[in-house]
């Protein structure tokens, strides 16, 4: 049965729910299935499960996860209690995009059932129903974007035989398990104190990031401290708020006049600084960040000689695990944090080189998956639950996540069961373009274009077409890859009338493009619409006339360095992404940041902070670079047929860069440095990874290749 409290949910602490059974034979295992609309914190003889905010965000309108937890640790023969806390989470609490709260319910209600045998063959199942009791918990609320409220002078009624019983409830929503990894404390950051006065204690954790702070406190008994967070610091050293936009991100204690420990449990924020308030005469101890993320394994290493590139290496990472949580969100801090596909697109390849993603991005994909639209639109973000519109549904460059993520994901992880499971939505969505094109030239409506490009020279309707033949491509290459040889035929065909509606349209006289951004160059020369030769000179122009500084958005800046590589171009790739003057990487870097930001303007010496309307300092889109870290500086190239090709794109603009990664089949380590005109490359490999090397555009010296190790040096 699925349980709930017989309470008004708006007039009482969040609640927690107990079970007491019995085990009156020895343990031999024991396991807990538990779900939720809501999201819990689990307690089994006082220990606690240490992961958050399960079961994580679903459309619940579609399915909730079921997740299993072996507690055969935990238990004990006699007497045991389990105790779960229920909170509103995504289910009931508010969203994003001005949705207020209840977007799929206001009934927070609970599934469990521990399952227990024992050594003798006997078996023992508890599971929820109206046996179970309800007491209240400290906390007064909690919410995603408000933060949470404790009131440690609640007293929590533990004689159960004084509490109410739980109310059955009738759940009808389909479960699916849960299988991919947990949302659990992956870092602790210690804080500078920067201010304290005034009972105003200021602190630094020298790091944007995602998840809250805790400590000891004692003070007065019904004193209440407040703690609220922020990214980025104001000119004058206070804390900015006005990017948060509606969300308060505010934590608040009531004291018990004892010893009391803070640390939430169904909330978390996005930010570097955090200040305490009404501290005088309170003693607070051992303050520390504690840092949550999807708890993956980031295998990906890389780093040069140049500390810039290393900080904007650094920035990408950290925005990945500050967004890594349930599901790829675009920011942590502001009333929005939601699971764009665009952003996810985009920044796919960059983190499944950082760390192992395959479990996460198969769920997403799944939500993706639950959400497509009958006519094949692909939402804008996922779990969606906003009325479609051109911006919300069906937009070129955030729809073709069906497609570029299966395909990234093969390529990484070798999974051909992904393809299966994602080509006929892949499929669907091509469809939806093809409906809306005339000879082969995209009209599908598009809303952002390449968002949040410098100077939105960009041109949409070359980016729609880039985007209409991308899938093509795409969805060919993935056929083929499957053996399906007629259908990869048939889109390659698809591809080939949608390149010529491109040619014919928008690729001008002398190589120019419509728009003559960098965006249609690097693009349309990605996607193979147009060729080297063709579009060099202009494409060249387009670097010079803006001094080598971007002008590129969320969708140009991932295929920009590549191209510029592929056009030869090279020293100028790394020039690009060593800059420091504003609009690029490292001026951000320069500006302190920590994280990626999500525009290029976020905060200019000249003009200050841009509109707060949409400001984020911890976005990952724009760090999408990271790929070209992995594949053209340390040059590990991946294919379709599993061959990983070491090819580095070679420059003296720095004087060394060494890095790893986690193949499906092995690890990679490269290193090479630049000494007086030459560049030594080492390579290691792992036994099993199919392994080989690319130098034909480089004067190569010698090359050595055993044991799948590569020794080379080139000029």
């Amino acid at each position: 049965m699925w349980i709930t409290r017989d309470l008004e949910r708006t007039t009482k602490n969040i609640p927690i729910f107990y079970k007491e059974f019995e085990i009156g034979k020895q343990i031999e295992s024991g396991e807990l299935k538990i779900s939720a609309l809501g999201i819990v914190n689990v307690k089994i003889n006082g220990q606690e499960i240490e992961e958050y905010f399960m079961p994580g965000w679903t459309n619940y309108n579609k399915y909730v996860h079921l997740v299993t937890y072996d507690v055969t640790s935990l238990l004990k023969e006699g007497n045991n209690i389990i105790e779960v806390t229920l909170a509103d989470g995504w289910y009931s609490g508010r969203l994003g995009y001005g949705r207020g709260d209840c977007v799929y319910g206001d009934v927070n209600c609970l599934f469990a059932e521990i399952s227990v045998k024992c050594k003798d063959g006997e078996s023992l199942n508890v599971a929820t129903d109206k046996s179970w009791k309800v007491g209240e918990s400290n906390i007064v609320k909690s919410s995603f974007f408000d933060g949470e409220t404790v009131d440690f002078t609640a007293t929590t009624e533990r004689n159960l035989s004084l509490l109410p019983n739980a109310k059955e409830c009738n759940v009808e929503v389909e479960t699916k398990p849960y299988e991919y990894e947990p949302i659990a404390e992956t870092d602790v950051l210690f804080p500078e104190i920067l201010y304290n006065q005034n009972g105003v204690l200021r602190l630094d954790f020298k790091q944007n990031f995602a998840g809250f702070i805790t400590f000891n406190i004692k003070g007065k008994k019904g004193e209440e401290v407040i703690i609220k967070h922020s990214e980025i610091l104001s000119d004058d050293g206070t804390p900015y708020y006005d990017n948060l936009r509606s969300a308060v991100s505010t934590d608040k204690i009531i004291l018990s006049g004892g010893n009391d420990v803070f640390k939430p449990k169904f909330t978390f924020h996005g930010f570097r600084y955090a200040e305490i308030y009404n501290v005088e005469g309170v003693e607070i101890t051992d303050v520390k960040g504690i840092v949550l993320s999807q708890k993956l394994n980031y295998h990906g290493k890389f780093e040069c000689s140049n500390p810039i590139i290393n900080a904007v290496y650094n920035n990408a990472k950290w925005g990945q695990k500050s967004n890594f949580i349930s599901i790829p969100t675009d920011c942590p801090q502001r009333d929005e944090r939601l699971g764009w596909t665009g952003d996810a697109q985009v920044f796919c390849n960059s983190a499944m080189f950082n760390s192992d993603c395959n479990r996460f991005f198969v769920n997403y994909l799944r939500l993706i998956q639950a959400d497509i639209l009958p006519d094949g639109k692909i939402p804008s973000f996922v779990p969606f639950f906003i009325p479609v519109s051109v911006s919300t549904a069906g937009v070129p460059g955030w729809a073709d996540s069906v497609c570029v993520i299966p395909y990234n994901h093969y390529l990484h992880y070798r999974n051909k069961e992904v393809l299966k499971e994602n080509l006929p939505f892949a499929v669907k969505h091509f469809n939806y373009y093809l409906s809306k094109s005339e000879n082969y030239l995209s009209k599908v409506k598009n809303a952002f274009g390449d968002w949040l490009s410098v100077k939105e020279a960009e041109d949409k309707d070359v980016i729609s077409q880039c985007f209409f033949g991308l899938s093509a491509q795409l969805i060919s290459k993935m056929f083929k890859i499957l053996g399906d040889e007629e259908n990869a035929g048939k889109y390659c065909e698809y591809y080939n009338k949608i390149k010529h509606a491109f040619r014919e349209n928008y690729l001008y006289k002398y190589g120019k493009i419509k728009g003559d951004s960098q965006t249609v160059y690097a693009f349309s020369l990605t996607v193979g619409f147009v060729t080297v030769e063709e579009i060099k000179t202009h494409f060249i122009e387009s670097l010079e006339r803006e001094d080598y500084k971007l002008t590129t958005g969320f969708i140009g800046v991932q295929y920009l360095l590549p191209a510029i590589c592929e056009i030869g171009e090279v020293d100028t790739a790394y020039k690009i992404i060593k800059q420091t003057e504003y609009p690029s990487w490292g001026y951000t870097v320069m500006q302190g940041a920590t994280t990626i930001w999500e525009r290029w303007n976020g905060y200019t010496k000249e003009h200050g902070f841009e509109t707060p309307n949409m400001n984020s300092f911890n976005h990952y889109s724009l760090g999408s670079c990271v790929g070209w870290l992995y594949s053209h500086v340390l040059g590990i190239k991946l294919s379709e047929d599993g061959e990983i090709c070491i090819s580095p794109s070679l420059s003296a603009e720095i004087s060394y860069a060494k890095g790893e990664y986690l193949s499906a089949k092995g690890k990679i380590s490269v290193e090479w440095k630049y000494e007086e005109g030459r560049f030594y490359i080492d390579v290691t490999a792992d036994k099993d990874v199919n392994l080989n090397y690319n130098f034909n555009n480089m004067d190569v010296v010698s090359v050595q290749f055993n044991d799948n190790k590569i020794k080379a040096i080139v000029k």
